[in-house]
């Protein structure tokens, strides 16, 4: 083959590939997708409120209940053994996203054998779920051991509890 005709055969080339761009380019096209998402919901669980207690036994209230979110603080005072508080809290899903309570601390951690005892009851952690616009109450016991015959040596105690829900 000569020069001419390879010179013929390369152009040729040439040509078809330059014909298979613009041809690719003018059948290619983009696509473009838009799109936006929104959460619309909402998460608001908290304390809604506190009992003044119910007292027996002489014991009272050093100061009123306080709660802040999902977190209640009592200050008691305990006259004899025997004597207790017993208060209510009231916690409120006012979200529409459903709760449970993953978390449930105490300060102190656990109470003492002897003086100053509390129980939490009306909740379990892992296992206590708050539905959209539900309410739920728990119940705190605050009290001097019954069983104590002489004076404890931790004679207060401030008692917080917190709670912590997560999405269920």
């Amino acid at each position: 083959m000569d020069n001419k005709a390879r010179n013929i055969v390369i152009g040729a080339l040439l040509a078809a590939i330059a014909i298979m761009a613009v041809g690719y380019a003018a059948l290619s096209q983009s696509l473009t997708i838009n799109g936006t998402a929104s959460i619309s919901s909402t998460w608001d669980v908290q304390i809604i409120n506190i009992s003044e207690g119910v007292s027996e036994n002489g014991a009272s209230n050093a100061s009123s209940p306080t709660h802040d979110g999902t977190s209640a603080t009592f200050s008691t005072n305990l006259t004899v053994p025997g004597s207790k508080m017993t208060y209510e809290i009231t916690v409120k899903n006012s979200g529409n996203l459903n709760a449970m309570l993953t978390g449930l601390t105490k300060s102190p951690e656990s109470p003492a054998a002897t003086g100053i005892y509390y129980k939490v009851t009306g909740v379990e952690q892992g296992v206590t779920t708050l539905d959209a616009g539900e309410t739920n109450v728990i119940t705190v016991e605050v009290g001097w051991v019954a069983t104590d015959t002489s004076m404890p040596q931790t004679k207060t105690v401030p008692l917080t509890v917190n709670l912590t829900y997560t999405q269920y």
